[in-house]
């Protein structure tokens, strides 16, 4: 007797809300919720309420403003490969000749 097992479609896909992948849906979560502490931090330290809700409002906007102009700009693969991108060399300087490096040796002929 055969057994059915469920398919789970998708399970290894990536996480996407309103058009952030990844990583990027995680740094603007991650930033949004910052800034709501940074508020609560400040409105416990007495600051005026509505300062600390303008600032709120103004970091929460340019964190997601930044995720979105990165997601857009760099693609889902491309935070990782920014930095690597960063160390490549852009042109090669050789001041030894091409023996040299490579050490190519001549072998005696063989005795007939």
């Amino acid at each position: 007797m055969a057994r059915v097992y469920p398919v789970f479609r998708g399970v290894d896909n990536e996480l996407e809300f309103r058009g952030l992948r990844g990583k990027y849906f995680y740094h603007a979560v991650g930033g949004v919720i910052g800034s709501i502490f940074i508020t609560l931090l400040l409105y416990i330290l007495g600051v005026n309420l509505f300062l600390a809700l303008l600032l709120m409002i103004a970091t929460g906007s340019g964190v997601l403003f930044y995720t979105y102009s990165a997601n857009k700009k760099y693609g889902r693969w491309g935070d990782v490969k920014q930095p690597v991108r960063t160390l490549k060399p852009h042109f090669l300087y050789q001041t030894r000749s091409f023996r040299q490096l490579v050490g190519v040796k001549t072998f005696p002929k063989r005795k007939a």
